[in-house]
């Protein structure tokens, strides 16, 4: 058993010696090869050159062999030539080797450690878009010997990436410095790596980081098909470089920045998740397809995470923050490997619409939302509550496309908007609510906001906009209009002496294209009160109610119809409005019936006049607003047993009926009655064109009391009859055709216009047949019955006056024509002709008439031969003291309150005459010829003033009026028996008279001497005629004395007067005698 047991030991131990022996020959034996490793040069670049399908090449190798380190490889200058054996696609200035030793003996490479100092690789990929070293990436070609990569180390690369199938020119990015560290773990046939290099961009240089660890599948698949784990960091990158692969996917004209990113991805390229920062400043970006001009964000900064799976490709932003705006949001490719993948996008994000107004995509928004919201929204604090966009690739290229209109779905809310319709219009502002836009329609939800001032609510949407049918447009609004509201809405030049208190309800709601949109409008009013004037006043609280409905086109404004209902009345009707055409605005208006005075509550202006009576309303029309001249009307107004009470005393007014028609520019009225206190009346009116309006009104009334007008006389009632007339109505002017009336005796036909309101300018033409002024004079004592405390009318009156015959005062008068002008203030008598006893009288004056009614008086007058017989009968004289035709002229001014101041103030010239008459019973003339000797001088037959009288040829005088006082200097009476003359004055206040009367009786001195006993008084000229007696007449008028007096008593003056009159000689012979004189 023990020899066994040695026996055994001895086998072992010659066998391990034999083995000792035999592998340290085969050590030897290789090592001795390896020392010389040129003679294989050849052998290991034909195997490089067959594994890399490329031609291989270096300078020197060098290889050792050790029991520590095991087998060491050494190249120097390696290169290898790209697929076209001219490029070089690998340069190694110095290239390490270490081979594990055991794996040989087994047929297996295993690289225990690579080093590769300065390697130089260029990468390239062609216009087809293959990458120059892809056939090393390929599976399906199992190697002849295995192979296996424990450790690779490089240092101080370089790598250069040429691509020509993204850039005509070729787009070249480079790796300088790189680093590279990679180790295989034992067991797992991982790989960890550590990637480190300056990134070369253009003029640009970057820092890329990138480690983690790969794990490839078997050599028999492709390379991308393993797994990475793997963290990479870039700083400093130029986002401008890779502008064109973006383009080609999207159609950026430009985009720049510095792009800083952190990123860790799990995975492989065909299922991974990726997760990371990015941030880039001075960002810049050309999008016109989307963006209405270039975005420059100073900061962008997104939090992505992306992930892809069998078919799907999803990219989630976290967060993306670029300037003040904040976002987030998600991106998924389905198929992202097919042509026209599909692509659906999420995004929620806060801004301010006026801040990032230029960040919306307007490219992809419908274009008519687009332009909505571009022309009217100005500002806001938006949030995107929930985008997606969701459709291929192809399909949000061109959103503008209709059949593309439901790719995009946006909800969003806004607060404190403002959105501007025009610049005439108020604000939306303060608006706060939810935007959708949603397959084709964009709806706006729960909007509040304020319309200028007033507050309101919105409901709405466009629907159907990227159809080939039109938009179709739905709101519902309600608004709180304000006073300024209401003036924009209504016209503020129409409406600034219109006054709004209280709150109304307005509700609007529409629906339908634009091209035919329809408006339904309710306006409540109830709560509102609003005056205009004082003609219109509504109370809040009384039941009040607009309703329309419109139709908006690009042809009119149609509103098919509307009410107006403010009880008792209730307004219903249609309008329209053309844009074009000549009349582009017509209206039809009607009314229900309604009582007169239930609008006095509504229309104080009524309130005075105290209505009552039935209107009904039917009326349209149709014309240019810019031009009512070109209005035509039609339809018509009834008015049933109105009354109502006008102002200034007039009495009320009953039973008025009628109607009014309108034709085209024309109206007319029905022939209407009615009674005003007690007097009928009756007639009709018209407007013959509204271009020029002018009120024509014919009237009749067979017996108008002037009480029932307004005035009264305190000496009775004042009857006109058969009273007719036709007047009409311009402006400010009332013409008076024609009015006929009779008042007593007078009848009257007058004719003529007033001017004016405040200050009227009246002018009249009264005609008659007969007039008796006492009618006049009942006229004149009428009073006003309005209140006293009104303020009279100025007016200017122009009146001619034109009577065939007429009384006035008892005279009889014919063929009046006067012609005169009242102004209030004075009153101006420019002619008055009228014959009158027999004879004419001509006259002018002016009355200037104060207020204290010390009046001024002016008067010229000629009187031409009337008969002194009728005036005195006239005024009643039993025993006619003069007869014969009387002529008068002169000029007379007074001033005063009555007859007494007149004779005080009067003053004047006159020319007076009378002609062929008999002067009788003048008790001055009885006295004067009393003194005489009638029996001495019967012979001379003296006339006998009690029984004949004195003819007398012709009576002149010039009269003189100052102070009241009449004077005369030539006074002469000349008649076949005497002449008589007179000089002195006669005091009219007083009734006074003073003068010196001279009496010539007509014959020879023989004839009276021998009558005379005693001479010596008589004044005789050189042949013995008799010249003169004379007499001092003074005292009352009424009973005057008389005293006969020597010539030499006369004062030379007076003297002088009677020898001018009685053309007296120079020299006088004597004077009477008392024996003539009875003294």
């Amino acid at each position: 058993m023990t020899i066994k047991k040695r026996t055994l030991i001895r086998v072992l131990l010659i066998s391990a010696i034999a083995l000792i022996v035999l592998f340290a020959a085969a050590w030897f034996f290789v090592a001795y090869q390896l020392s010389h490793p040129e003679n294989y040069k050849d052998s290991i670049t034909k195997a490089m050159e067959k594994a890399l399908n490329r031609r291989v090449a270096f300078d020197k190798i060098h290889a050792t062999l050790t029991l520590q380190t095991g087998f060491a490889l050494q190249l120097t200058n390696v290169v290898i030539k790209d697929k076209d054996r001219a490029t070089e696609l690998l340069s190694i200035p110095n290239a390490f080797f270490r081979v594990d030793i055991l794996p040989l003996l087994q047929s297996r490479l295993v690289l225990r450690e690579v080093i590769l100092r300065y390697p130089r690789l260029s990468l390239q990929r062609d216009r087809g878009g293959t990458l120059n070293i892809a056939d090393l990436f390929k599976g399906g070609q199992k190697p002849e010997v295995p192979f296996e990569l424990r450790k690779l180390t490089l240092e101080k690369g370089m790598v250069t990436f040429l691509d020509q199938a993204i850039s005509e020119k070729g787009l070249v990015t480079s790796l300088a410095n790189l680093s590279c560290r990679i180790d295989s773990s034992f067991g797992d046939n991982s790989l960890s790596f550590n990637i480190k290099a300056t990134v070369n961009e253009d003029q640009n240089q970057g820092e890329l980081s990138f480690s983690g660890t790969f794990r490839p599948v078997s050599l028999a698949k492709p390379f991308a098909a393993g797994t990475l784990d793997a963290s990479l960091r870039l700083r400093g990158m130029d986002v401008q470089h890779y502008h064109p692969y973006l383009k080609s996917r999207v159609p950026l004209e430009q985009m720049a920045g510095h792009l800083d990113a952190e990123a860790a991805f799990s995975g492989s390229p065909a299922s991974f998740t990726a997760q990371g920062t990015v941030t880039v400043k001075k960002a810049f970006i050309e999008y016109p397809q989307v963006f209405r001009g270039p975005l420059q964000p100073q900061a962008v900064l997104a939090d992505c995470r992306l992930t892809r799976s069998a078919g799907h490709l999803k990219l989630d932003v976290n967060r993306l923050v670029i300037d003040r705006l904040e976002a987030k949001g998600s991106l998924a490719v389905e198929n992202p490997d097919e042509a026209d993948p599909l692509f659906t996008a999420t995004a929620a994000a806060s801004f301010s619409f006026k801040e990032m107004q230029s960040y919306i995509p307007w490219g992809i928004i419908p274009k008519n939302a687009g332009s909505f919201i571009e022309a009217h929204i100005r500002e806001g604090d938006f949030r995107l509550v929930e985008g997606k966009l969701e459709g291929r690739q192809s399909q949000i290229a061109h959103l503008e496309k209709p059949e593309n209109a439901g790719v995009l779905f946006l909800r969003a809310e806004v607060n404190k908007g403002v959105f501007v319709i025009n610049n005439t219009t108020p604000v939306f502002s303060d608006i706060s609510g939810v935007l959708e836009l949603k397959n084709r329609e964009f709806i706006l939800k729960d909007m509040q906001a304020r319309f200028g001032a007033s507050p309101c609510t919105l409901t709405g949407a466009i629907s159907d906009f990227a159809l080939p049918a039109p938009a179709v447009y739905t709101a519902s609004m309600t608004v709180e209009p304000s006073r300024d509201e209401i003036f924009w809405l209504f016209g503020k030049e129409k409406l600034h002496n219109v006054s709004f208190d209280g709150a109304s309800t307005l509700t609007l709601s529409g629906k339908g294209p634009a091209e035919n949109y329809r408006i339904s409008a309710r306006w409540d009013l109830t709560n509102i009160a609003y005056t205009w004037h004082s003609v219109l006043e509504k109370s809040r609280g009384r039941e009040n109610l607009f309703a329309a409905e419109i139709t908006l086109n690009k042809d009119a404004v149609v509103v098919s119809s509307f009410s107006y209902d403010l009880p008792p009345v209730s307004v219903s009707g249609s309008a329209a409005y053309r844009f074009a055409g000549k009349s582009p605005l017509s209206l039809n208006v009607q009314s229900n019936s309604f009582d007169i005075h239930d609008l006095v509550p509504v229309l104080p202006v009524l309130k005075t006049f105290e209505p009552a009576g039935t209107c009904l309303i039917n009326a349209a029309f149709r014309g240019n607003p810019n031009d009512s001249n070109s209005f035509r009307w039609k339809g018509n107004v009834s008015l049933t047993d109105v009354s109502l009470k006008p102002p200034d005393g007039i009495k009320p007014v009953n039973g008025l009926t009628g109607k009014a028609v309108f034709r085209g520019n024309r109206l007319e009225t029905s022939r209407f009655h009615a009674r005003i206190g007690t007097s009928a009346i009756s007639g009709k009116c018209s407007i013959d064109d509204f271009r020029n309006p002018q009120v024509a009104c014919q009237f009749d009334s067979a017996l108008f009391r002037a009480e029932d007008a307004g005035w009264r006389s305190p000496d009775g009632a004042v009857n006109f009859r058969d009273v007719k007339g036709q007047v009409t109505l311009a402006g400010k002017n009332i013409r008076v055709d024609k009015l006929a009336l009779r008042l007593g005796k007078s009848g009257f036909n007058l004719s003529g216009n007033i001017r004016g309101n405040a200050d009227r300018e009246i002018t009249l033409d009264v005609h008659s047949q007969y007039i008796d002024f006492a009618d006049i004079a009942r006229l004149a004592t009428l009073q006003s019955s309005a209140p006293k405390n009104q303020s009279s009318t100025r007016f200017d009156l122009s009146a001619v006056l034109q009577a065939d015959a007429g009384a006035a005062a008892g005279v009889d008068f014919r063929k009046l024509n006067t012609e005169f002008r009242f102004t209030g203030e004075t009153l101006n008598i420019k002619s008055l002709e009228a014959g009158v006893f027999d004879g004419k009288i001509k006259a002018g004056g002016k009355i200037d008439i104060q207020a204290d009614g010390s009046n001024r008086y002016a008067a010229n007058f000629i009187i031409d031969r009337v008969s002194l017989a009728k005036i005195q009968e006239f005024l009643d004289v039993k025993d006619r003291l003069i007869t014969g035709n009387l002529s008068l002229t002169g000029e007379v001014n007074a001033a005063g309150r009555n007859a007494d101041d007149w004779k005080k103030t009067a003053t004047g010239v006159f020319q007076v005459r009378a002609e062929k008459g008999v002067l009788k019973k003048f008790s001055i003339l009885a006295k004067m010829f009393s003194l005489l000797n009638v029996l001495q001088l019967a012979k001379l037959q003296l006339p006998d003033m009690a029984e004949g009288g004195m003819p007398y040829d012709a009576i002149t005088g010039k009269l003189s009026l100052q102070d009241g006082v009449l004077s005369s200097e030539d006074f002469f009476v000349d008649s076949n028996a005497m002449e008589i003359s007179a000089a002195g004055k006669v005091n009219l206040p007083k009734e006074e008279l003073d003068a010196t009367v001279g009496v010539h009786p007509l014959g020879t001195i023989d004839e009276i001497v021998s009558k005379i006993p005693v001479a010596g008084w008589l004044v005789t000229d050189e042949k013995g005629h008799l010249i003169t007696v004379h007499f001092k007449v003074d005292g009352k008028w009424d009973d005057p004395g008389v005293t006969a007096i020597p010539v030499r008593s006369l004062a030379k003056g007076t003297l002088n007067i009677f020898r001018r009159l009685f053309q007296l000689p120079g020299k006088l012979i004597t004077d009477t005698g008392e024996v003539i004189l009875g003294h």
